[in-house]
């Protein structure tokens, strides 16, 4: 039986463009107070939609990968809305990254995406965490990582085979291939995150999983393929691309499924959403890293 948000405070992180505005939106939809942050400056202009909602909405403009701009912003969030119950996980950066690049770009590159998506995510988790465990009222934590980490082809036992999957057969390639070496290394880490936190706050009731999510229309992805981020201009190649892609509210709305199980639910599972199958929550599936017995305080 699905719970209610309503009432519940939540962060979102990088949510001024693409998929993070999608997330705060699904989430006011169902009630709940909302704390934003980006490096962008538009972040600010968000909190005015989403209150149409009739939450209470705050912003501010942070880097994730910066210990002191996290600290600042989590302390503001509980100044603000006065806890934290939820924390999506969604900062991230993506950009081309080769074996053979010289140091200089590698060092850029593993600066860049190494200390959004990895160490970003672990510095808010932990900041958050801490006021978790001072609520004593349990919460959420999900960190988006990427269909590259976890498909149909990783573990391909575990797959169910949906009849209209262009990979039914076979097992779909897991990975970005050569050209993601640092982005694919950063988002594998977060299963470092997801499986000892998850051990670890099961007896606070706050649970951990992972959003391994494929090709998505927004911001970043377009930005990866040097596809315009205005509709209007796309080529009909380019649209041939797109429609292949999945919508950004339909991925929200699986997040919120998730939430909606509760602290019952599912623990330390990384969820698949890539191409070919419809976005949706699926059951959960049996832990293959960690043993289930661990979730219960008796490992």
């Amino acid at each position: 039986m699905a719970i209610s948000l309503k009432g519940k405070t939540a962060i979102v992180t990088g949510a001024a463009v693409g998929i993070g505005p999608a997330y705060a939106r699904a989430l006011t939809a169902e009630g709940v107070d909302v704390a934003v942050c980006d490096i962008r400056q538009e972040i600010m202009d968000l909190p005015a939609q989403l209150e149409t909602n009739g939450v209470k909405a705050f912003a501010m403009v942070a880097d994730v990968s910066r210990p002191e701009d996290v600290r600042e912003f989590v302390d503001s969030t509980i100044g603000a809305l006065g806890g934290i119950d939820i924390l999506i996980n969604n900062a991230g950066k993506c950009k081309v990254s080769l074996a053979e690049d010289g140091l200089d770009k590698t060092l850029d590159d593993y600066e860049e995406m190494v200390g959004t998506n990895l160490k970003g995510e672990f510095l808010m988790g932990r900041a958050v965490i801490a006021q978790m465990l001072k609520q004593d009222r349990g919460g959420e934590i999900v960190n988006i990582a990427t269909d590259h980490m976890f498909t149909c082809g990783a573990p391909h036992d575990q797959c169910p085979k949906n009849p209209n999957c262009p990979w039914a057969d076979a097992p779909r390639p897991t990975s970005g291939g050569h050209v993601m070496d640092i982005y694919d290394a950063s988002k594998w880490g977060l299963n470092g995150l997801m499986f000892a936190w998850a051990q670890a706050l099961k007896p606070h009731s706050v649970r951990v999983n992972g959003i391994c999510m494929g090709a998505t229309d927004s911001w970043m992805i377009r930005d990866f393929f040097r596809f315009p981020q205005n509709s209007a201009e796309e080529t009909d190649e380019q649209k041939k691309e797109i429609a292949t892609w999945m919508a950004k509210d339909d991925v929200a709305q699986v997040v919120i499924d998730l939430l909606k199980e509760g602290p019952g639910g599912r623990n330390a599972n990384n969820i698949n959403l890539c191409v070919g199958r419809p976005p949706k929550l699926e059951p959960p599936l049996p832990l293959l890293y960690i043993k289930e017995e661990a979730l219960h305080g008796d490992a």
